[in-house]
């Protein structure tokens, strides 16, 4: 946990840049400060994509809390979409913490639950439309199917429509995602019907926000023609024209109570308790109802249009950083870069990436490795520079990064699809800007991580495959074409500066006859001692190099001729100890033919070849000569 040795409280939550999520996390990050906890908020972008490598990364994220060690956790289950991942959170939690739990808008067996009637505030609602306005065809637009919460606000309106005797078809119902992406959709099912709805009754105000647009669009009058609610009350409820009737959700006072109960309950944290929250009926200009006062109404939307333009720019500077950051080779240029746009994130106060220990290694990872690095860091707004700090993964940040003041960080993923690269963490000089939280943003390191890492992988490969063209298969020694590429280097420089070269050819005497009386691959074992002995008595000063079958080449320059002498006669003393100590039913011997000059400006590295090949070729038919070998 934080090196500050604070207790810690942890936040679950999905897609902390929505407004509701925002303001409970606000509410928490100010009871906190107040009562003297450090809060880490957990949070991913949410699953409204169709991409489900990319959710699988995403969802990463809920795998990093140190659930063992938090003393309180605080659930916001009902941000999280998909149904698997809410269910293996409350598992974590449920089966790891020790601490006392708080889950927020959902009853959950085994935890504190901060309850709000979902029956009595859209029962609020769909009578007023019925008792006030006289409705009778009533639609209503609910989230997906699965979720609890759209289940029980949709069973609310089939009860109350029930009730008052007024039929429910097909076309008075739609699914939709508790988002801004079906409202055309549910229009154009909502109109099918012979009779046009008086009234649409959404489950959340993003649904209603997106549904009054569409009508909108088709030429409808709200509310003349159809009135249109919503359910949360959002800020944008307000700015909308016509502003929304919709249900207020007390999100902030909600956060606030979340802690005020985990600090009561650490003492006896497996007693837990339910809470009830009053919520408001606000009955505004899309059902006919109330009209804000003028001067309010130009306030709010002049704050609106001002928040746009600033959203605008930022999604401008976002598209410049997209740029840079493709022009970045490793993570340390990325750190550089950071500096120039973090600004865009309104109201940030420290900032740091943390990366798996070794990433650049990884072929793939997804998981959160035990080991973390911090390698791009910003404290008060002042970047630390490329940096490389190990820790614990269950610490969250290295020390350098927490203070011992209470601290309130925002944890959100870094990831390609499904492959983890860390996570970036991030502190707002106050609780009133901790929504900002930019998926562009996040977007936008993590693709520039993908490339800095595809490009770290291109440029393994690029030298795997100059190794392999480089080196023999067999004795991983360089190749002709290897020692070519740095011998004829080295020999240019040795002509130009008029020094003095050393070349020597080596062959291994009795190849053939180690071959056909003992195998290939004895005579293999035989190329690797040579190679061996190569290595031992001449490498690094001299080049090496298997040039042939049984052909070896090494070659250095600006090297005393006594110290070149000295390193093959070691290398001789070498095979011969061998064939000494070894039981081997053959020995290995290797002829030499060497020259030790200084290069002719008219020469070339060939020649010089060509005739240490003939000095050895001499010395090789004397050796067989002095053994009693035949000449072949």
């Amino acid at each position: 946990m934080f090196s500050n040795q604070r207790k810690t409280i942890g936040v679950l939550v999905e897609a902390v840049l929505n407004e509701c999520p925002s303001r409970l996390c606000q509410g928490v990050i100010q009871a906190a400060d107040e009562l003297g906890y450090n809060v880490a908020i957990f949070t991913s972008y949410g699953s409204y994509s169709n991409n489900l490598e990319y959710f699988k990364g995403d969802c990463y994220m809920y795998e990093l809390p140190p659930y063992e060690t938090l003393d309180g956790m605080i659930l916001i289950l009902d941000t999280i979409q998909n149904l698997q991942t809410r269910y293996h959170v409350l598992k974590y939690t449920l089966e790891r913490c020790q601490c006392p739990i708080v889950s927020i808008r959902e009853d959950i067996d085994g935890a504190n639950n901060l309850l709000v009637d979902n029956t009595t505030c859209m029962e609020g609602i769909i009578r007023h439309f019925i008792d006030v306005h006289g409705f009778t065809r009533l639609c209503f637009m609910t989230g997906p199917k699965e979720r609890w919460d759209s289940i029980e606000r949709l069973n609310c309106f089939r009860r109350i429509m029930e009730e008052y005797h007024l039929p429910v078809d097909e076309h008075q119902i739609f699914y939709g995602d508790f988002w801004k992406n079906k409202g055309s959709d549910a229009c154009d099912w909502f109109l099918q019907s012979s009779e046009l709805p008086q009234a649409i009754v959404c489950a959340n105000d993003y649904m209603a926000a997106a549904v009054a647009s569409e009508l909108i669009k088709l030429g409808y009058d709200i509310p003349k023609d159809i009135c249109v609610s919503g359910y949360d009350g959002l800020k944008d409820t307000m700015y909308f024209s016509p502003s929304l009737t919709t249900v207020e959700v007390p999100f902030f006072e909600m956060g606030m109570k979340a802690v005020e109960i985990i600090d009561k309950k650490q003492e006896n944290p497996s007693q837990t308790e339910n809470y009830f929250f009053d919520v408001t009926p606000l009955t505004r200009e899309s059902c006919g109802c109330q009209r804000i006062n003028d001067r309010e109404v130009i306030a709010t939307r002049r704050n609106w249009f001002e928040e746009m333009k600033i959203e605008r720019n930022r999604k401008i500077q976002f598209n410049f950083l997209s740029i840079h950051l493709g022009e970045c080779r490793n993570i340390n240029e990325i750190s550089e870069k950071i500096p120039e746009y973090i600004f865009n994130i309104q109201g940030f106060k420290d900032y740091c990436v943390c990366l798996c220990k070794d990433l650049e290694k990884m072929e793939e990872l997804n998981h959160y490795t035990e080991q973390m690095e911090l390698r791009i860091a910003m404290r008060d707004c002042n970047s630390m520079g490329p940096v490389r700090t190990a820790f614990p993964r269950n610490e969250l940040l290295p020390a350098e990064m927490t203070s011992d003041k209470p601290q309130a960080w925002y944890f959100a993923p870094l990831h390609f699809e499904n492959r983890t690269f860390g996570y970036e963490a991030i502190q707002f000089r106050t609780p009133e800007v901790t929504a900002n939280i930019y998926f562009d943003w996040s977007t936008n390191i993590s693709n520039a991580i993908q490339d800095v890492l595809n490009q770290h992988k291109m440029q393994t490969l690029i030298e795997e495959l100059e190794y392999m063209y480089d080196r023999d298969a067999l004795t991983g020694m360089y190749n002709r074409r290897g020692f070519e590429n740095r011998a004829y280097t080295q020999f240019a420089d040795a002509k130009r500066q008029k020094l003095p070269f050393f070349l020597a050819i080596i062959d291994l005497d009795g190849m053939k006859q180690i071959n056909d009386i003992y195998g290939h691959v004895e005579g293999d074992f035989a190329l690797k001692k040579v190679r061996y002995a190569i290595q031992d008595t001449c490498e690094p000063i001299f080049t090496g190099a298997r040039t042939g079958g049984d052909e070896f080449v090494i070659f250095a320059y600006n090297i005393p001729k006594e110290q070149c002498l000295e390193h093959m006669d070691a290398f001789e003393d070498y095979l011969q100890k061998f064939n000494q100590l070894e039981k081997k039913p053959y020995h290995i011997h290797a002829s030499l033919g060497y020259l030790y000059k200084i290069p002719e400006e008219e020469d070339s590295l060939e020649t010089y070849i060509k005739v240490s090949d003939e000095i050895m070729y001499k010395n090789k038919v004397e050796n067989k000569l002095r053994r009693n070998e035949p000449l072949r």
